[in-house]
């Protein structure tokens, strides 16, 4: 088209401008004849030729789009081939199973867990499907903490030894250091190395060996999985990233997969700006390589953080100081170092930060220093979590602190067994790093619904909720405590201390997470309600009223009421005998 423009163009300014052209060099007319039928077959020919070539790549177009289209199909067939049999697998397990519970025919633990892993593999695979979901639609963030990774990845590495296990397969786990310190993405560096772990586990025969080797080099972090496994043949490893790929053949068919691991793994990995690469030899080695860049941007962050920190367990004895930081206290109470690294890595923004090794520890810091929530690893050494749980929740001085239990434990009994013993909530490794963050907010928040209910003094009836009623009974306990006292002058937060078997810091943290107020205050409102009833209900004048609420200075008892009630003891009574008058 375009050419034909500029011919049509040519032709009419040669009519136009033709008179002005000097006809001494004019060809003439046989010459002019021959010009032009050799000037329409070249153009002729050019639009001929231009015309085939445009018909020819439209074809290839209309082929290559005949043909993604072909691979689109066959792709959404192989999903839901293999969708519909990750489903009906373990979906016709548990229905089998569950029906032979149900009709009493079999009655075995191995059932209740035959059934609990073929759930999990759902459920793994639903999740993996939306993470592909979020990949698409862009909403997948990055949230990277600074710390040591080290800890991290044997944490993750040793959850899949379970699995291995089963499967009497020898797990390794090597680090040319025991720590590098830097920035990473917890959630998605966890998904990356199960995935591959996993994978690893799958694909290795009973008596195999799985290892991963952690290092540092030219900047970036090397995380290197191999095993012996079944391998992947080298016509087919460029392909085993693709969405719902699987090498079809009966070794990898007997193992499962809907083709979708590997393909998250490698859009988690370019997410976070690395590489992921594959090595294999069938029946020998089979190596994947992944490279994330090792910086430590947010180590400043995390120097000033740490600094906090130690300023804070500086500042434990004194209240002032431990309201200025604006944190509430966190204990973590584990025993594997890894795991406690971890969570004080993932959680240090949110908390100020106390740390256990044991049950044991736990509960000796957690009635020492009062903490506002606590995370607790069921199985430990001392003392395990249930009994940590049941003896904090038995405790006056702790039976407020919501309490988290995190185990590797996900069977039902467990999960009713730690909430028996008072456990808030019950979460499973491997846990997700912001929903546990998000729980323990809300065990925060819900707990902030005491101060409605006790920031009034006493009065109240003793709640039907059993978590209510430990608390009714302390609040009971103190009320009546400064009740008997309150015409004491002399009686103090000490004395006060004595009578509830606390010290000065236990009893002030607790009362704190109570009433969101401090106990000297909380003493004088008392009084204060008291002497307005007096005033309100006796014959007692204002002198003897403030004797009974002991407070001795007539000036100091006027003071203190008008800064209570807005108005001093006269201007009460004055305002009480005008309304009996009206």
């Amino acid at each position: 088209m375009p050419v034909s423009i500029v011919f049509v163009i040519a032709m009419l300014s040669l009519f136009i401008f033709d008179p002005y052209f000097p006809k001494e060099h004019a060809l003439n007319p046989q010459q002019n004849l021959l010009f032009f039928f050799v000037s329409l077959i070249i153009i002729t020919g050019y639009i001929f030729f231009f015309s085939l070539y445009a018909v020819n790549l439209f074809a290839k177009m209309e082929e290559r789009e005949a043909q993604r289209q072909k691979e689109m199909n066959a792709a959404k067939t192989r999903l839901y081939t293999n969708i519909t049999h990750e489903f009906r697998t373990p979906l016709t397990v548990i229905l089998g199973l569950a029906d032979s519970l149900r009709s009493g025919k079999k009655n075995s633990p191995e059932l209740a867990k035959t059934i609990i892993k073929n759930g999990k593999s759902l459920l793994q695979l639903v999740d993996q499907l939306l993470e592909l979901s979020k990949m698409e639609s862009g909403s997948l963030s990055v949230k990277k903490i600074n710390a040591n990774i080290v800890p991290f990845l044997r944490y993750v590495f040793q959850l899949q030894e379970y699995y291995a296990e089963e499967k009497n397969i020898k797990m390794d786990f090597e680090a040319d250091k025991q720590s590098y310190v830097l920035d990473f993405d917890p959630e998605k560096t966890t998904v990356i190395v199960s995935n591959l772990l996993g994978n690893a586990i799958k694909f290795t025969p009973a008596g195999g060996a799985v290892k991963m080797h952690v290092f540092v080099e030219n900047g970036m972090l090397n995380i290197i999985v191999s095993d012996n496994g079944i391998g992947i043949p080298a016509e087919k490893q460029d392909k085993i990233f693709d969405r719902f790929y699987q090498t079809d053949d009966k070794n990898t068919r007997k193992a499962g997969g809907a083709g979708i691991g590997l393909a998250l793994t490698r859009e988690l990995v370019a997410l976070l700006s690395g590489t992921i690469q594959v090595r294999s030899i069938p029946n020998e080695e089979t190596v994947f390589t992944v490279k994330l860049p090792a910086t430590s941007i947010l180590q400043a962050k995390e120097s000033q953080q740490q600094e906090l920190l130690l300023e804070t367990e500086r500042a434990e004895t004194h209240p002032a100081k431990l309201r200025q930081t604006g944190k509430e206290r966190l204990l973590i109470v584990e025993d594997n170092p890894d795991v406690l690294g971890y969570l004080q890595a993932c959680y240090s923004d949110y908390f100020r930060i106390q740390l256990a090794k044991d049950g044991k520890e736990g509960f000796n810091k957690a009635v020492n220093e009062i903490p506002d929530v606590i995370i607790s690893d069921v199985m430990m050494p001392e003392m395990d979590g249930f009994e940590l749980c049941k003896k904090l929740k038995e405790d006056l001085r702790t039976s407020h602190i919501p309490i988290v239990l995190l185990t590797a434990k996900a069977d039902i009994p467990s999960r009713i067994e730690g909430l028996e013993q008072g456990a808030d909530a019950y979460v499973v490794k491997p846990f997700n790093q912001q929903e546990l963050l998000v729980r323990l907010q809300k065990l925060l928040e819900l707990r902030k619904k005491l101060y409605e209910r006790f920031s009034k003094g006493n009065g109240f009836d003793y709640s039907k909720d059993p978590i209510m009623q430990r608390e009714d009974r302390f609040m009971k306990k103190l009320n009546t405590t400064i009740s008997e006292n309150l015409n004491n002058e002399d009686f103090n937060i000490p004395e006060l201390c004595e009578e509830m078997a606390m010290s000065k810091s236990q009893l002030y943290r607790k009362f704190k997470a109570l009433t969101n107020q401090s106990v000297a205050r909380y003493i004088r409102s008392v009084r204060m309600q008291k002497a307005k009833q007096l005033l309100s209900s006796s014959s007692m004048n204002i002198t003897e009223i403030g004797y009974e609420v002991g407070m001795k200075s007539l000036s100091t008892f006027s003071q203190v009421f008008k800064e209570e009630f807005g108005e001093s003891p006269r201007e009460f009574l004055l305002h009480e005998n005008e309304k009996s008058y009206n």
